[in-house]
C-alpha cells in the first residue's frame, strides 16, 4: 500500500535549512498496524503529513497504493484523501454547534453520486460501529472528550478508506477514555484496517503490530512488536 524509498524533507528559513527527514524508506502492507514514535522534533509529524498527503516531501520516492505523490496534482491529492483516507486527530476537528451526524457526514459532502438515503445509512453505520447509535443526532459540542474522539473515528471510517491515520489520538483524553479509543481502534484492525498510529505512549504504540521509531529525522528502528504485555483491559489502569 505505502512504499517510501530515500525520503527526505527540508525546510528553510531565514537561510538556515533544517533537515527534518533524511533517507526515510519502508514499506507498509494493506492490514497492518503500524506505531510511528519520536522525541519531540524527532520528524514523526513531518512523516505522518508526508503520509496522508498533507505535505509534499522534498525528494524521495512516495508511492501510496500504487500512485507516486510526484505525478500528482494538488487537486488530486486532495481527492484521495477525501476518498482513500481517514484521520483521527489529538483535539478532534469537530464542529462543535453540529450534531454527530453532520459532523461524521462532512467526508461524503463531495460524493455527489452518494444519495441521501445512502448517506444517512453510511453514517448511522459508522457511528453504531463506535457505539455512539444514542448520541446521533446530539450537539458534537456537548460531548466528552472520549465521545467526541469516538465521534472523530466514525468520521474517519465513513467513506470506508484504505487507511487510518491517528495522530496522538489519546493526547487530550483520560486513561478510561484512551482505552476506549485504542480498543476501537484494535478492532478496526482486526476487522482488516490499515491504521497508521503516531504516538509518544509506548503503552499506546504497543497496541500496533509494529513500530518505527523515528529520531532527528531518520529511522531508528522498524520491528514487529512482540505481544507480551497484560490483556487490553488492564492496559490503562
Amino acid at each position: 500500500m505505502i512504499h517510501l524509498k530515500n525520503l527526505e524533507k527540508k525546510y528553510v528559513d531565514d537561510g538556515e535549512t533544517t533537515n527534518a527527514l533524511r533517507d526515510v524508506s519502508f514499506e507498509i502492507k494493506k492490514g497492518e498496524f503500524v506505531a510511528i514514535m519520536g522525541p519531540s522534533g524527532s520528524g514523526k509529524s513531518t512523516l505522518l503529513h508526508i503520509l496522508s498527503f498533507l505535505d509534499r516531501p522534498t525528494n524521495g520516492e512516495y508511492v501510496f497504493n500504487g500512485k507516486s505523490i510526484s505525478e500528482l496534482t494538488d487537486k488530486e491529492m486532495a481527492h484521495i484523501r477525501n476518498k482513500e483516507m481517514g484521520f483521527v486527530f489529538q483535539s478532534f476537528n469537530l464542529l462543535s454547534r453540529l450534531s454527530v451526524f453532520e459532523n461524521v457526514s462532512m467526508p461524503l459532502m463531495y460524493s455527489l453520486d452518494i444519495t441521501i438515503a445512502k448517506r444517512k445509512h453510511l453514517v448511522e453505520k459508522a457511528v453504531a460501529s463506535v457505539g455512539l447509535t444514542e448520541k446521533l443526532y446530539a450537539e458534537a459540542g456537548k460531548l466528552s472528550g472520549g465521545q467526541k474522539q469516538r465521534v472523530a473515528i466514525a468520521r474517519a471510517l465513513v467513506n470506508d478508506p484504505d487507511v487510518i491515520f491517528a495522530d496522538e489520538p489519546t493526547g487530550n483524553l483520560d486513561s478510561k477514555s484512551g482505552a476506549q479509543v485504542m480498543e476501537i481502534l484494535h478492532d478496526l484492525h482486526e476487522d482488516g484496517h490499515t491504521i497508521i498510529l503516531v504516538t509518544h505512549e509506548t503503552y499506546t504504540s504497543e497496541f500496533a503490530n509494529r513500530l518505527i521509531h523515528i529520531k532527528d529525522g531518520l529511522v531508528e528502528s522498524d520491528e514487529p512488536i512482540k505481544k507480551t504485555r497484560k490483556a487490553r483491559s488492564e492496559f490503562f489502569k
